[in-house]
């Protein structure tokens, strides 16, 4: 996969539902650390983290049969509530498993976003392994939240925005 090519189109598949966060030089870290820090405000993004970049190149990157059938992932944060936030602005309909542990700030940003929430597991390896297999049962699409050439692509296009910035 030519990732870069991915970034780009990326890029231009998820303008129109995203924010382009402003990009500040820390005058207090760049005096401690000797050189130039900047620091890139994801979270001024609609869901308070760049999670929100992957989570819309992925659904955009399915046919629209794909989304109807609805889609399911495995989280324990970001990532749930950033495709519920995508899942809601674009239609669609998903199941976000959580750990039994999870956040209760997080549950409810999933739920807020009009999402399903199913409880599995401990820890994230349960909850993954258990969303993966349902998502085959149902014939629905899984979405990982970090080993995904999509998801990936889109979190990519934080560096799109930083090149026009600096």
């Amino acid at each position: 996969m030519d990732y870069l090519e991915e970034i780009l189109q990326a890029a231009q598949r998820i303008r129109p539902f995203i924010r382009e966060t402003p990009l500040l030089r820390s005058a207090w870290l760049s005096r401690e650390s000797g050189c130039e820090v900047y620091l890139k405000l994801e979270n001024l993004q609609h869901t308070g983290s760049f999670k929100l970049r992957g989570a819309f190149n992925k659904l955009l990157s399915l046919t629209p049969a794909q989304r109807e059938r609805g889609v399911i992932t495995a989280s324990s944060g970001n990532h749930g509530a950033a495709l519920a936030y995508a899942l809601q602005a674009l239609n669609a309909n998903g199941t976000i498993y959580v750990p039994t542990d999870a956040s209760l700030a997080k549950i409810a940003a999933i739920r807020a976003f009009g999402q399903e929430v199913q409880f599995y597991g401990d820890d994230c390896v349960e909850t993954e392994a258990f969303a993966r297999r349902q998502a085959e049962r149902h014939g629905m699409i899984y979405i990982s939240p970090y080993n995904d050439p999509q998801i990936i692509g889109g979190q990519g296009t934080i560096a799109v925005e930083l090149a026009k910035q600096l």
